[in-house]
């Protein structure tokens, strides 16, 4: 044994799932995991026993993984049948005070994840640890409690909340159980002539080489100016062979395609196939369709008259302010708009209902046909009146100096009502017990 001063006090929590569902869970649940505790019998009382985590010594300096897998396999080895469980990595977890004797030092707690239990049948052993459902020790545990030592019962709290923040995490849970590296490793071929002095063995080779002289012609032949790890062996990255997509090109394998019968559309077909479809969002349907005016055609003519003149400026800023200042003309620049229903009588026995928008901003109202964006109506305020209806659900206007008089049908009358005042200079933010259900705008 190395000095007592050179020794480091560690606690080993080692915890497997019940089963490989439980893996990709994203939601904890305590009883989906066994942990590894065993029962030491109380100071005084032989008869009491409580219950505490795997724990040892471990020299400074060395391998600590190495070494707490080792304690692990050994440990457990009374109850696998002299097989022991192998960990598949070791992560420190936290560092807790010590009480008692121990005051003033401090102890880590290490987790230590095994392979999902399997239906093999428990093997029983005094003295040696045993496997708990983890739901049935935390329903216990406290850190006043007497089924546990005191710092053992401080780990266990710690470790559950511990637990509860990785399932969080994506794939934290499926990379803690993964298999350890050298579990991935399928074959193992060491090369004689890198092995160490002490294990050079002539036995195997029959190339007519001594060992040594093996490792000394290759050794010469074959020195290494630079070294490159793969950084992802060994860091639990979780990998898949899952294809998420495959397109396969339909014309794979036909050969060279035959030029000769591609054939480019006459000029008037794509000036009015998909570019037509793209007017339809920034031109009314109307003036797409009519055939006295080009749209395409007056576009490209405005662009390469802006694009040619001298005395328009082309930086950036300056045509966006130009193209603003087209759209300040527009009536309803700036509006916002809602959706409503006009009825309007298409003959003496019925009908017809018009789907609009109803658009309203600084100028006043504006109602558009919502199918082909055509604007049929706009008043500038003081030219009209309005008044909200029945439950909010429509609301009238009227219009002397138009001639007009028509109701619109929407659930979003009251807002459009309290917006047109608003708008319209009729209510300030001290019109608390202002009407709006009639107005003058």
């Amino acid at each position: 044994m190395g000095n007592q001063d050179t020794l480091e006090d560690v606690f080993v929590a080692v915890i497997r799932p019940k089963n490989q569902v439980s893996l990709s869970s994203k939601e904890y649940r305590a009883k989906a995991y066994e942990i590894l505790l065993i029962e030491v019998p109380l100071e005084g009382k032989e008869k009491k026993r409580k219950k505490v985590l795997l724990a040892t010594k471990i020299q400074s300096g060395v391998d600590k993984a190495r070494s707490i897998l080792d304690y692990v396999d050994e440990t457990t080895k009374p109850i696998s049948n002299n097989q022991g469980f192998i960990g598949k990595r070791v992560v420190l977890m936290k560092k807790f005070p010590l009480d008692g004797d121990n005051e003033g030092r401090e102890a880590s707690l290490f987790v230590v994840p095994v392979s999902v239990k399997d239906n093999s049948k428990p093997i029983y052993s005094a003295g040696s640890p045993t496997f708990y459902c983890f739901q049935d020790i935390m329903r216990v545990c406290s850190e006043t409690s007497t089924h546990f030592c005191s710092v053992t019962s401080k780990m266990l709290l710690a470790l559950d909340k511990w637990l509860a923040e990785q399932h969080t995490v994506p794939h934290a849970i499926p990379a803690l159980f993964r298999p350890a590296p050298v579990e991935r490793v399928k074959t193992n071929v060491s090369n004689p002539a890198y092995s160490s002095e002490g294990k050079l063995s002539d036995e195997g080779l029959h190339m007519g080489y001594t060992a040594l002289e093996i490792k000394s012609k290759m050794m010469s032949l074959e020195k290494a100016d630079m070294c490159i790890l793969n950084p992802l062996y060994g860091s639990d990255l979780q990998y898949t062979n899952r294809v998420d997509k495959v397109i396969i090109n339909p014309y794979f394998g036909l050969g060279a395609p035959d030029y000769s019968k591609i054939q480019i559309p006459k000029r008037e077909k794509w000036q009015h196939g998909p570019n037509s479809e793209n007017l339809k969002s920034i031109v009314p349907i109307s003036k797409v369709k009519s055939k006295a005016y080009h749209w395409t055609n007056r576009i490209l003519h405005e662009y390469k008259a802006l694009s040619t003149s001298e005395g328009v400026s082309k930086e950036m800023h300056h045509l966006q302010r130009l193209f603003l200042q087209n759209c300040w003309d527009i009536p309803t620049y700036g509006a916002a708009f809602f959706t409503g229903q006009v009825y309007t009588k298409a003959s003496a026995s019925n009908h017809k209902v018009i789907r609009v928008y109803v658009g309203v901003n600084t100028k006043g109202l504006h109602l558009m046909n919502m199918e082909t964006k055509v604007l049929l109506i706009s008043l500038e305020y003081g030219t009209f009146m309005w008044q909200l209806g029945h439950a909010d659900q429509y609301f009238q206007i009227h219009s002397v100096e138009n001639k007009m008089n028509f109701i619109v049908h929407t659930k979003q009358a009251g807002l459009i009502v309290k917006l047109l005042m608003k708008l319209s200079g009729q209510m300030t933010a001290s019109d608390k017990g202002l009407s709006d259900k009639y107005a003058y705008g």
